[in-house]
């Protein structure tokens, strides 16, 4: 019983946060028109508790074109209803029709993300890149880091139509001994890297390309790979606003659009992984950062969180809107719909979540200059 009260009191939280939120600078530029509000109506009415669980997950895959990939991907957009796509590394010409390919058979427009920190280079061949962003914080005018997010956004991302890149890294260098951070910084200075992450952040933003920053409550002073295992944050509450939340908290002044957290432990912030964290979501990035756009987990396939039972579930409790890659996709959205018959208040949840990362992915169609459709990536690639 007990556990029960307590599912249904986080439900509520998860459905008044959204419904109180102030939107994103990216999203505020978007005119909410009648067609738009009725189109997600009639898609939210439309959708089985299962299809609406669907939608907040995100699916990885390789941007391979052979047959057995594509049954794969059909399977995921239509036996469960995933809102959105991540290709791992692979060739550009491969993602671009398996992109074309799964949007011709969503019945729900897919958010295509990227995890493309120095642009598409990182992840795909024969496509530039740019330097780490350790070079970058070296530069002084930080209007290039702007002119940097505005080549990344129409030249890249939505050229192959990308809608979402999981980048810029927001985590503070200051730890020689960190095994995954170090060049992916801007740098060690906390003032320095939120001024380079806020610059980035509005040139992919005022493009039409939303920027997700990285990995809060920060990665930077750590010696354990999250990748490999959960990361410590042993460091006062001080400490931690004086250096590691700084540069989110600017980019949530900024204006930007989403925030991944990490599988991190920072006890000063709440109990557990900050990805299952209510503490850390909540009540630090939602209520005292004041940030309303989309939250988005780091891969639950690391072995910093894989290890909990629930995982998916726990995640869209915490504050959560979208679950990355989990490790098993069936077993995870069978977990959450098992958890929402646990609560009177499971309507109230998928409100929270699905209501706004379906809304999200139709408002993309109406921003201002997007004319993406799949014949002029056929055509260009």
């Amino acid at each position: 019983m007990k556990r029960r009260i307590l599912w249904c009191i986080l439900c509520v939280c998860l459905a008044s946060t959204s419904l109180f939120a102030q939107e994103p600078a990216l999203l505020s530029r978007v005119h909410d028109t009648e067609a738009c509000r009725k189109w997600v109506d009639g898609q939210m009415e439309k959708m089985t508790l299962k299809q609406k669980v669907g939608q907040l997950f995100i699916y990885t895959l390789q941007p391979v074109t052979n047959q057995y990939s594509k049954n794969v991907l059909r399977k995921m957009v239509d036996d469960y209803g995933v809102g959105g796509l991540l290709f791992t590394g692979g060739e550009l010409r491969k993602q671009v029709q398996m992109t074309n390919y799964a949007q011709a058979h969503a019945s729900v427009p897919l958010m295509v993300t990227f995890d493309g920190e120095w642009g598409l280079g990182m992840r795909l061949k024969d496509t530039p890149s740019f330097p780490y962003n350790r070079v970058l914080g070296c530069i002084q005018n930080d209007s290039l880091l702007y002119e940097y997010g505005k080549e990344v956004a129409p030249r890249q991302c939505r050229l192959i139509g990308v809608q979402i890149n999981f980048a810029p890294v927001a985590d503070v260098d200051n730890n020689p001994n960190n095994p995954v951070i170090n060049f992916r910084s801007f740098g060690s200075d906390p003032k320095r890297v939120a001024e380079k992450v806020a610059a980035y952040v509005k040139g992919l933003e005022d493009n039409g390309v939303m920027a997700v920053c990285k990995h809060f409550p920060g990665h930077g002073d750590t010696e354990i790979d999250s990748h490999n295992a959960l990361p410590e944050l042993n460091f006062d509450r001080a400490r931690l606003d004086s250096i590691e939340l700084y540069p989110f908290k600017k980019a949530v002044e900024a204006g930007i659009g989403g925030v991944m957290v990490g599988h991190l432990h920072a006890p000063s912030l709440g109990d557990g992984p900050a990805s299952i964290s209510q503490e850390v979501i909540m009540h630090t990035l939602i209520d005292e950062l004041r940030f309303h756009g989309l939250v988005v987990t780091d891969a639950l396939e690391m072995k910093g969180i894989a290890g909990h039972d629930d995982v998916c579930a726990r995640a869209l409790i915490a504050g959560n809107d979208v679950v990355l890659s989990p490790r098993n996709l069936k077993k995870e959205i069978d977990g959450v719909m098992s958890a929402l018959k646990k609560v009177v208040c499971r309507k109230l949840i998928l409100t929270g979540n699905a209501g706004k990362y379906c809304h999200l992915n139709m408002r993309w169609d109406f921003l201002p200059g997007k004319k993406w459709k799949k014949k002029d990536l056929q055509k260009n690639w």
